[in-house]
This record gives C-alpha cells, structure tokens and sequence, in this order.
C-alpha cells in the first residue's frame, strides 16, 4: 500500500492511501471515530489493527460510506508524510565515500600530494564491521514541494539520494533475521547538506560528525509516498535517479549498500529499543550526490529524487536563510 498525508479545502494534514487511476482514499475521515487513524504516524504505531482495517476498505470502495471520501491526487495537496521521532542517518554505501574523497583531491592544490593520498585512501575496516551513523534533526523537516532555504555557512548545498526505512513494530536487540518484521515500509530521504561547512566539520579534529553542514531548517526532506514493506519485493535492488531542473544528474541503485536493511535494523536496536515511526536513512546511493560530480544547486533550481517503486520527491531551492558566524 501507497500511504500520505494530505491536505485540501476542509481538510488538514489527513492520512490517505493510493488508489488506482490517481485517486486517494481518505483514511482519516473514514474512520473519524478512530484515533488510530488520525495521523500516519498513529497507523504506524498501531499496524496490526490500522493495515488490516485498510485492505478491508479497498475491498469495498464502492459502499457510499466509502467512496464519499475518495480525492483525486492532482485536487489535493501532498504533505510531509510523518514527523519521526527519531532519525538516525547511516552511511551504508562504501562508494559514494570513495566517489566524493576523490572529487575533493582533485581539487587540492598540490596535485603531487593529491595523487598520494588517493593511492593511500582506503575504506577503514570500522566501516565494513559495523554501520556507522549519526542523530539527525528530528525537527528540520521538509516534505513534497517544500522550498529549501540555503544555509548561510556556504556555497555548496547539496542533495543526497538516499531509500529512507520507517519502523513500524518497535523492539530492542533485534536479530538479523527478525529485522525485516520490524520495518513497516519505505520512502524517499533527500538529506540536504552544505559542503563546505560539512568539510571543514569532517577535518577538524576532534569531531563528533556532521553538524551545522547538515542541520538547517528543511535539511531533511522526506515523502511524498510511504510504502508498506509487503509492496517493495526486495528494497535492496531499487533503482534512484536524481534530476535538477529536469536533466538527470545522477542514478544508483540500492543494490550496493555495504551493510543492508537487516543489519542496520539490528544495529539501531542494540541495547536500545526502536519506537514506531523512527526513520532509518540508509545513506546516499553512490552517484547520487552532487559532491560526486563537484555540481551543486543554486537558487531556483528544482530537484527531483526518484525511487523505483515509491514515486519522486521534488524541492525547489530558495533564498539564502539570514543569519551566520
């Protein structure tokens, strides 16, 4: 199932789920007596009545009491999906680290030096023995054709492509191979950093990660669509392309995450329980950056991710946000 928020005339921020031929089933106005449908988040929380409910109602849309809730996509307004309540933001693809070093020797000013340090560069093996991650800003979201305002630290805004995993059933040190169980579906992360700001983070020493190169207002963009885990045969052989202002910039696919969903899921919920509706960020796909090529967004643009199976999501880039050091 193809799960939203919506909004139209009348109607705020309410939970839908797609039908054939471009229309929505308004979940929330069907069971208006139902607190567990009064948000995607509550379905979330409570999967085991809320999706049951669901299938029972797409097996009868033609009842009144149905159809007279049924909006077609294009006369509504798709909203950001669903405030996580927590984000935890992996980096899963040894290659798009690889790509993005590279690009940055490039441009270093002394090619002899440049030429030394990608013969030396390696992956460390912490990498390969455990998925590394950072928090992410729970609160700087942005949803389906929201504007993103660049942050004053720098120049280079960037976007990163990247298969985003909700939890659905919550639990603490989940096995491998009961991760999957665990998950309730799947959407499009666009995890919007400024590169300059995020370098200098990454070369100071200490450093404690991304911080002020990823976390500004609307940095994390997520939707349109959330997809139940039964709807994605295997989230690990999708297809991403990225386009800026409707030319292709680049495309990947999931299929070379170095650690995959089951592991990651294991990790997060070692010594620590997962709650409904965390969202896993799986990592930029390789070639699905801007870093990766050295081309970064400029006000005006319009940058659309796409994820075989879960539909596109689409930002426009404003005005730099006021304010700096």
């Amino acid at each position: 199932m193809r799960l939203c928020t919506f909004s139209a005339p009348g109607i705020e921020r309410h939970a839908g789920v797609a039908l054939d031929g471009g229309c929505l089933l308004d979940l929330t106005a069907l069971h208006a007596s139902d607190a567990r449908f009064a948000s995607l988040l509550a379905i979330i929380e409570h999967e085991a009545a809320t999706l049951p409910a669901i299938r029972a109602s797409l097996g009868r849309l033609a009842g009144a009491s149905v159809s007279a809730h049924i909006h077609a996509v294009h006369a509504v307004m798709l909203e950001l999906p669903l405030q996580p309540p927590q984000i935890r933001c992996f980096s899963a693809y040894a290659q798009h680290l690889k790509n993005a070093f590279d690009q940055i020797l490039k441009r270093k000013k002394n090619p002899l030096a440049s030429l030394l340090l990608r013969a030396l560069f390696k992956i460390p093996p912490s990498f390969y023995a455990a998925p590394a991650y950072y928090k992410g800003v729970r609160l700087n979201l942005s949803g389906p054709g929201d504007t993103i305002a660049p942050p004053s630290s720098g120049p280079m805004l960037d976007y990163e492509a990247e298969l985003g995993v909700v939890i659905g059933r919550g639990g603490k040190n989940i096995a491998a191979g009961q991760a999957m169980r665990h998950v309730f579906g799947y959407l499009i992360f666009n995890d919007f950093s400024e590169r300059s700001q995020l370098m200098k983070e990454m070369g100071s020493r200490p450093s404690a990660g991304p911080a002020k190169g990823k976390d500004f207002d609307g940095s994390n963009s997520l939707g349109a669509w959330l997809v139940t885990r039964d709807d994605i045969a295997d989230p690990h052989a999708l297809q991403v392309t990225v386009s800026v202002n409707g030319e292709l910039r680049g495309s990947g696919t999931t299929a070379s995450m170095s650690h995959r969903i089951e592991r990651i899921v294991e990790y997060a919920s070692w010594n620590e329980t997962l709650q409904a509706g965390e969202l896993l960020a799986t990592g930029c796909v390789p070639n699905c950056a801007g870093i990766e090529q050295w081309r970064f967004l400029a006000a005006g643009d319009r940058v659309e991710v796409a994820i075989e199976g879960l539909g596109s999501l689409t930002n426009l880039i404003g005005g730099k946000q006021e304010g700096g050091q």
